[in-house]
């Protein structure tokens, strides 16, 4: 296992094998300076393409999100700079979810979803169990969320499945759908929830409230992707 020391002079030395990534957590508590300004974060960049290039590794700076929840907080160059930007969330089902927003040589919209497991690695001194976490695949879409679904979310979700197998086309080439993924069109869907009686009444006042409420859910829940007019289910790729 390789190891990265400070020297006196502040450098940074390597023992052992050279590693294949070196993480920064955060940027906020390894600037010097401030993150707002031009200068240091142009400074950080900086020594962060230093270590990239001595250790010819990848460089992973872990970052936080400001008030505005869309973009990294901090000066606008970091963003710049980078060659990729994934965003991790945990969603309403209490899973791990990666999103790649930005990537320089690839596609965007790639997401993958995982969950924290607890696992006993031994024991301590006084006998008592030491546990930790290991990080566990789950594939977005066919996770227990989607197990526990109820009601209007429910209908909406078979509605979805029937319009796919019925109707649904191979998505064409793009950068916010993954490659062989069969979608439909949400008007299409909508029709689909509309003949399972997917509102409590027939108005269709009440039929088109209980579908954006039920598309939102399953959006939330990471279960379905949308962009622009098509929509699909996430991790039915080629199905």
């Amino acid at each position: 296992m390789s190891k990265i020391t400070a020297t006196s002079s502040g450098a940074l030395r390597l023992q052992a094998e050279a590693p294949a990534a070196v993480i920064i957590d955060t940027l906020n508590r390894s600037i010097a300076g401030s993150e707002s300004d031009d200068k240091d974060m142009a400074a950080y960049i900086r020594a962060a393409d230093a270590i990239r290039d001595a250790f010819k590794c990848a460089v992973i700076v872990v970052h936080h999100c400001g008030i505005d929840a869309t973009r990294p907080r901090g000066h606008t160059s970091l963003t710049g700079a980078v060659d990729a930007q994934l965003a991790v969330k945990r969603d309403a089902a209490d899973l791990i979810v990666v999103t790649t927003e930005w990537m320089k040589d690839g596609l965007e919209g790639d997401i993958v979803t995982s969950r924290l497991e607890v696992v006993d690695v031994g024991t301590d001194e006084d006998g008592e169990t030491i546990s930790s976490c290991v990080v566990v695949p789950v594939q977005a879409g066919l996770s227990g969320a989607s197990d526990n679904l109820k009601g209007a979310v429910k209908v909406a979700l078979d509605a979805l499945r029937e319009a796919i197998a019925e109707a649904g086309e191979q998505a064409p080439a793009s950068n916010h759908i993954p490659p062989g993924t069969r979608t439909t069109r949400i008007d299409v869907w909508r029709r689909y929830c509309d003949a399972k009686m997917i509102a409590e009444t027939d108005k269709p006042d009440s039929k088109r409230k209980a579908f954006v409420r039920a598309a939102k859910r399953l959006q939330d829940l990471h279960i379905i992707g949308v962009w622009n007019d098509e929509v699909w289910i996430v991790g039915h790729t080629g199905q």
